[in-house]
């Protein structure tokens, strides 16, 4: 006796891919079935895997979504991107020292984001970010502690020292992840991307790092994002050789940033207040005093006695003196956060917050198990 074995093959990428693209331009199901010319009901059991489309949807679909043919066939959604040069998603980069993430870094980016769009279109919340991400500013450090000040002033905290920055951020809309990086890109603390249709941002962060350079990460790359936009608003670049600091440094993109990042968790007037209230000259810094009150800005020793300088607010003796206690720690115990960290950050409350929404969706249950089986390859893990 023969027996004939059938093998059945799955084409539910196709409806995947289409579905990733659908997303990315904020288009409904009814919005894309009304530009290919065919009913809603059938769209979706297409992007279901249920149906296959028609050579004819095919071809519209290509069209509308100006991508190849083979980027709807690609069997992996890295593929699918890569085959199409898909613009809607913009990694931010700052001439001319930003590092190039490794290609499994941005693929896992991605696919994060692709999940972040999944439960934003299952619920059908609002996509657009409310804090603005195009502002004006001056390319030089005191536009850079303007540009901090009034992003303070959207947020509505003034110089308050606030105690969760994450979740700020997240309630005016923006989407912030905090994975553990890969082990072969020690250097990277962080990458954000913009994306321009929906006047938003994803924000990475390694947590390979400790709470406090987590949360100078965060605002530096909030501060990148800015530079950013306004680079692309001026088409051309902001910072030139000629635009210096006072010690006559130039003012590059990434410095900018760190500046940015600095005012931002650090206003002067916060900083200055906080000293004088103290009765603390330039030469009475003691080591213990400086610790705890970088635990009221939620930053490192390193970054709180930076700022002081700036602000000339301690002797440059005691600097250098606190600088090389400072190296020795971190290199006798691999960059802890001496003292300890004090801070605990609301970690990736947004995702988890819209991934447990979305579960009450009968529909999306085949989808949100494979959220979740993204999230677990991922280690993006929830505190609260």
């Amino acid at each position: 006796m023969i027996h004939i074995v059938v093998m059945k093959t799955s084409l539910d990428f196709i409806g995947k891919n289409i579905r990733f693209f659908r997303r990315s331009r904020n288009w409904t199901l009814a919005t894309l079935a009304s530009k290919i010319g065919i009913q809603e009901g059938p769209l979706g059991r297409i992007e279901r895997g249920v149906n296959l489309p028609s050579a004819a949807v095919i071809y519209n679909l290509t069209q509308v979504l100006e991508v190849p043919a083979n980027a709807l066939f690609a069997q992996e959604l890295a593929q699918a991107r890569a085959a199409s040069a898909d613009g809607n998603v913009m990694f931010v980069s700052l001439y001319p020292d930003t590092l190039i993430p490794p290609k499994r870094l941005l693929s896992a980016c991605h696919d994060i984001m692709a999940a972040f769009h999944a439960l934003e279109d299952i619920i059908g919340v609002q996509k657009h970010a409310i804090l603005p991400l195009s502002i004006p500013f001056e390319p030089d450090y005191p536009g850079m502690d303007v540009l901090a000040s009034r992003v303070r002033t959207y947020l509505g905290t003034g110089d308050a020292v606030v105690f969760d920055y994450l979740e700020l951020l997240e309630n005016f809309g923006l989407r912030i992840i905090l994975f553990p990086f890969s082990p072969h890109s020690p250097e990277l603390d962080s990458l954000s991307f913009y994306e321009p249709i929906h006047h938003n941002a994803f924000l990475f962060i390694n947590t390979r790092n400790n709470r406090e350079k987590q949360l100078f990460s965060l605002a530096r790359e909030l501060g990148k994002i800015l530079i950013f936009n306004q680079t692309a608003a001026r088409k051309d670049r902001l910072f030139t050789p000629e635009i210096t600091t006072a010690e006559n440094r130039p003012i590059t993109e990434s410095r900018a940033a760190k500046r940015f990042a600095a005012s931002f968790l650090m206003p002067e007037t916060a900083v200055r207040t906080t000293v004088a209230q103290l009765g603390v000259s330039k030469n009475t810094w003691s080591w213990e005093l400086l610790l705890r009150i970088k635990h009221r800005f939620g930053v490192s020793v390193e970054a709180f006695l930076y700022r002081l300088a700036e602000l000339d607010l301690i002797s440059q003796n005691l600097k250098e003196q606190f600088q090389t206690q400072i190296r020795e720690h971190y290199n006798q115990t691999g960059f802890a956060e001496p003292d300890s960290s004090r801070r605990i950050l609301n970690t990736n409350g947004r995702f988890f917050d819209l991934l447990l929404t979305a579960e009450e969706v009968d529909s999306a249950r085949q989808e949100i198990a494979e959220i979740k089986k993204m999230v677990q390859q991922k280690k993006i893990s929830e505190f609260r």
